[in-house]
């Protein structure tokens, strides 16, 4: 299994917020999801948040996703009301890194995520028969379980990837759809996104880019939107995977 990025180990998540969630909420496959955007549109997108949960600038970016694209947008609470632990940050000793670890292999499995983020979808086709194609984009860890989500089988038509967790070139090369990834200068070692962007570069659908000025989580928990740079790029973030979401849904 890929290891985490170092700033995913120190850096939290941002907690203080005005923002008002446009969405509401309902029990899809047991799980509470914020729902957003059109219900009555062709497109759908489930977001996969990161191990912070559903924290406003999350579901502010599903908003901003659902607005750009006038698409249904879907952020199931994976973990029941029980994300990650803010006191677990930044992550400097070894009683701190056995908790985050235990979150990890329990809560927070890939693999047994994978099968629920699947269960979701199941429910949502049947639920909103009027759209015809889904996608799905991942946060930091969601990135993983959405890279996950995307190889042979898969019940998406395009996924991506923001600021991605865990990095690892097999997960890459099993992707069988259109796929955008939008890397930070954080994600993970240069040989490690290098590698990872390389073979995605191979699909001549797929996106590759750098925000060379951005940090791990500047589009999910750890978004600082009160800083204009931060701010920006979020947005521009937001609007490139909703053209690219356009584009092959």
């Amino acid at each position: 299994m890929a290891d985490h990025c170092s700033a995913c180990l120190t850096l939290p998540a941002v907690i203080t917020s005005d923002y008002k969630p446009k969405g509401r909420y309902e029990k899809l496959a047991g799980l509470d999801v914020y729902i957003t955007g059109n219900e009555s549109s062709k497109r759908g997108i489930i977001t996969v948040y990161d191990v912070f949960g559903p924290q406003p600038p999350t579901l502010q970016g599903a908003d901003r996703l659902s607005s750009h694209l006038d698409a249904l947008v879907l952020v199931p609470d994976f973990f029941k009301g029980k994300a990650i632990e803010l006191s677990i940050f930044p992550i400097d000793s070894d009683e701190k890194k056995q908790r985050a670890q235990k979150f990890m292999a329990e809560q927070a499995n890939p693999e047994v995520n994978v099968g629920v983020l699947k269960e979701v979808t199941i429910e949502a086709k049947e639920k909103w028969r009027g759209v015809e194609g889904w996608g799905s984009l991942g946060l930091c860890w969601g990135g993983k379980l959405v890279a996950l989500a995307s190889g042979p089988g898969t019940p998406f038509k395009a996924s991506g990837q923001a600021h991605p967790g865990r990095l690892a070139k097999e997960d890459a090369q099993a992707i069988r759809i259109p796929h955008i990834c939008l890397f930070s200068p954080e994600d993970g070692t240069p040989e490690a996104m290098e590698e990872y962007g390389d073979v995605l570069k191979q699909g001549k659908s797929n996106v590759v880019e750098m925000y060379s000025s951005m940090f791990h989580g500047w589009m999910g928990a750890r978004a600082k939107l009160e800083n204009e740079d931060n701010a920006k790029e979020f947005e521009r973030g937001y609007v490139q995977v909703a053209d690219f979401f356009n584009k092959h849904l």
